[in-house]
């Protein structure tokens, strides 16, 4: 017990605690933010087989994503286009950024002329960065 004030009142000594609801509310909040934040970057759309590569080189770099589908369809992120749409989307897409890179995921199996087609759309719109993506062989 300790003494305070004039006329010697005692008073408990309180020890310290640590509240711990703050701490936790805390890193709940971190935790959602962080989730919320995080970017969750999965293929769009549809499943491709894709085709093997010897040469070749990850890239980390993917803006803008056209699959052409085995059936021949075309995807421009993960949203069902025709050609006109294609063009049209790669046109908004590289009025906001004319560096941006367009990613072709062609199925193994799609027709050539199709995926030949898909990469002229994106050369006539202007695209100056274009990646065929491909799997190693095993």
């Amino acid at each position: 017990m300790e003494m305070d004030g004039v006329f010697g009142r005692r008073r408990p000594k309180r020890r310290p605690t640590i509240t711990t609801t703050p701490l936790i509310d805390v890193m709940l909040l971190l935790l959602i933010f962080f989730m919320v934040s995080a970017t969750f970057r999965t293929h769009h759309g549809m499943d491709v087989d894709l085709p093997h590569a010897k040469s070749g080189e990850e890239q980390k770099e993917v803006q803008h994503e056209v699959s052409v589908s085995a059936e021949g369809q075309l995807y421009f992120n993960g949203r069902e286009v025709d050609e006109a749409g294609l063009q049209a989307a790669l046109v908004t897409a590289l009025d906001a950024d004319p560096e941006a890179v367009i990613t072709l995921r062609a199925d193994e199996s799609a027709d050539f002329g199709r995926v030949v087609r898909a990469m002229d759309i994106a050369r006539d719109v202007g695209g100056k960065r274009l990646i065929i993506r491909t799997r190693p062989l095993k």
